[in-house]
This record gives C-alpha cells, sequence and structure tokens, in this order.
C-alpha cells in the first residue's frame, strides 16, 4: 500500500485534479465541505447498501456527520465519516475571574460574549480575544455559530439558492465581526493558525475559538487554567470523510482498509493523536472522551454540531465568502466606526445574486 501525505491547504487542488483526469489513489480522505463538489464532478464511488451494511450500518456513525456523507434529497452515500471537530470557544479561567463573570453564561449568547469581551477590556487584559482576520475559510466556520443564532444560514437545504445575505443572517455576522473591535492593533492581520499558537504561548490571550487539535500542546498548568464553553449558536461541524474514487480498480481493498479505519480502536487511537474526535458513536464511550474535561467537552460539541448541506456548488461559495470576509475585515480595521451591516450587504448582496444564478443553471 502506497500512502501520498498532503499538506491541507494544498489537498483541494490535488483532488481535483485526481477527480478531473480519474488517475491517483483508489482511497482518499477529503474534507467534509468539499464532498458535493467531487460528487458534482461525477469522480466518486457510490457506496451500495451491502458496502454500508460490511462497515456496520449508518447508526454506527454521528448522525450528523453521515447526513453531510449524502446530497439533500438523494439518497447515494458518497463517503464515510471518519473524524469530526466543531469550534469551541477556549478562555483563560484566571483572566475571566477578574471580571466577575460566571464562566457558565460568559459566552451563552451573542450578547453576553461581547459584554465579557469589553469587561475584559475594562480590566485591562492586553489581548481579549484572538482570530484569524485575513483571507482564509477560518472565517466562515467561526462566524457560522453567530449566524445560527441569529437565525440565519449559508445555503437553502436543497442547495438552489443562498441565504447569507438575508436579514438574519447579516444580523450575525455583524455580531461576529463587531467583536473585531476587541483584538489589539498589532494582532489585527493574523492567518489561521496565528491565533492558536497566540493562545498556547501567551498567558495574557484571554478568548480564541479553537478545536480540540489544540488539547495535545497544553502543558498541565496551562490545561487547569483553560476553560471550554458552545458558541453562542450551534458549533460549525467539520472533519474529513474517507471516499472511494470511481476510477479505482481495487475497490474491495478500499473498502476493506475503510472497515479497519472505521473500527472503534483505530479511530480512539487515531483522532485522539491528531486532536479530533471519532465520527463512530460507539469510539467515543472510550477514554479520554468519558473522563477527560476537555475531551468531554469536544464531544458534548460535536454532538451538539450543526454542519451546512453538502451542496455541488458549496466549495465555490465558501472561497467566495472567505475572499469577501477578509473585505470586510479590512474595511472595519480601517475605519473602526463604519456600519457593519452597510459594509456587509454590500459586500455580500451583489455575490449572493452571482451565486444564485450559477446554481439556477446547476
Amino acid at each position: 500500500m502506497k500512502l501520498r501525505l498532503l499538506a491541507w491547504d494544498a489537498a483541494w487542488s490535488e483532488l481535483v485534479k485526481v477527480a478531473l483526469y480519474n488517475d491517483g489513489p483508489d482511497i482518499s480522505e477529503v474534507g467534509s465541505t468539499w464532498l458535493g463538489d467531487l460528487t458534482a464532478m461525477g469522480a466518486l464511488h457510490a457506496f451500495e447498501s451491502d458496502e454500508i451494511t460490511q462497515l456496520g450500518r449508518a447508526s454506527r456513525f454521528l448522525p450528523a456527520a453521515w447526513q453531510g456523507c449524502q446530497l439533500p434529497d438523494r439518497p447515494e452515500v458518497w463517503a464515510i465519516p471518519w473524524l469530526v471537530g466543531a469550534r469551541l470557544v477556549f478562555f483563560r479561567r484566571d483572566l475571566l475571574l477578574r471580571t466577575g463573570v460566571d464562566e457558565d453564561e460568559a459566552f451563552a449568547s451573542a450578547e453576553s460574549f461581547e459584554r465579557t469581551l469589553h469587561l475584559l477590556q475594562e480590566h485591562h487584559v492586553p489581548t481579549p480575544w484572538i482570530v484569524p482576520t485575513v483571507h482564509t475559510h477560518t472565517t466562515l466556520l467561526n462566524a457560522a455559530s453567530w449566524v445560527w443564532a441569529a437565525g440565519g444560514d449559508f445555503i437553502a437545504p436543497d442547495g438552489k439558492h443562498v441565504l447569507f445575505a438575508q436579514h438574519q443572517a447579516i444580523a450575525g455576522l455583524r455580531n461576529y465581526f463587531a467583536l473585531g473591535r476587541y483584538i489589539p492593533l498589532e494582532l489585527r492581520q493574523i492567518g489561521a493558525l496565528h491565533p492558536d499558537t497566540q493562545f498556547l504561548q501567551h498567558d495574557d490571550t484571554a478568548v480564541t475559538i479553537g478545536g480540540p487539535w489544540l488539547f495535545n500542546f497544553l502543558t498541565d498548568t496551562v490545561r487547569d487554567n483553560v476553560g471550554l464553553a458552545l458558541p453562542p449558536g450551534a458549533p460549525m461541524l467539520g472533519g474529513s470523510h474517507l471516499v472511494i474514487w470511481k476510477h479505482s480498480r481495487k475497490q474491495d481493498a478500499a473498502l476493506k482498509l475503510i472497515r479497519f479505519l472505521t473500527q472503534t480502536e483505530a479511530q480512539v487511537k487515531y483522532a485522539r493523536r491528531i486532536g479530533l474526535l471519532p465520527a463512530v458513536v460507539e469510539a467515543l464511550n472510550e477514554e479520554p472522551f468519558t473522563v477527560d474535561r476537555l475531551w468531554r467537552s469536544a464531544v458534548q460539541a460535536v454532538k451538539a454540531g450543526r454542519a451546512v448541506p453538502i451542496t455541488p456548488s458549496w466549495g465555490l461559495t465558501e472561497d467566495r465568502l472567505a475572499t469577501e470576509f477578509a473585505a470586510v475585515w479590512q474595511a472595519f480595521f480601517d475605519q473602526p466606526t463604519l456600519d457593519l451591516v452597510a459594509v456587509l450587504v454590500r459586500r455580500l448582496e451583489p455575490l449572493a445574486r452571482r451565486l444564485d444564478q450559477l446554481l439556477a443553471q446547476a
């Protein structure tokens, strides 16, 4: 068996080449939001019912993760869930204690979240808040909770038109981007991974959003001082799936490999090592997921998590939103008194019209 490792940022373009040229690996790990575009290219093997039975049936997997393996209103199963993760609010308990705000209430709503950051700033915490603010898909992953908390969404369940420019979604996005005022000036142009490093290495950084991959880098002292909370709305559920390419001539062997990778023992060992969670429900009942305080919170986030519908043009939508969100950050930092709602409407309404035209033709 040959194994090829791809950096996550470069993997998408490489997988598109596999899909276009029908040449490459027999089986791949793919990002959960990439599935719609790959199915639209006709490049994936659809799992037969007897193949799914060999893996132990759909009920073995987290329902939200399994749902992400099918297109809306379609019976075909195009992937098998492998690993899952959901966004979590990380905070330093000693810094929050200065504000007098209860940990259970501090981040429970968009309003209490902003109020908590304001109090941290008033108590002279140097870095109340840190998130990426340049062109990155992470902004969408983070902001989704605020959008859902406001009653908005990004795309219709049937995938035929977008919703991110509607009133509720704009209100949620406004609430998220408004928190940028609590990011210090010197940290307002940072990429996707910088907030993790900032939070881990600087004990005057109070709050960020991340995932369970951070657990493996926490020293015992820091670990005791780290609190976790769910974001204001449902956490964005992401992760990765296993797919078999249609061009594969070794589909039986590929299925055996998937069966091995989705066994409970393999799920627990690999998920813990890389800092994500198993997609198999049974594996979540094993240590450390049942005994460790932080891992228990991560399991809670996954079970409460919500995924975006898998649609054939979601990859394009995600990419265009990343571009517009970077422009919103830049406009806000250049002129903090700007009306954020007006900025968001000006950036997102034209994009929504273009994407709706594209989806209508698909």
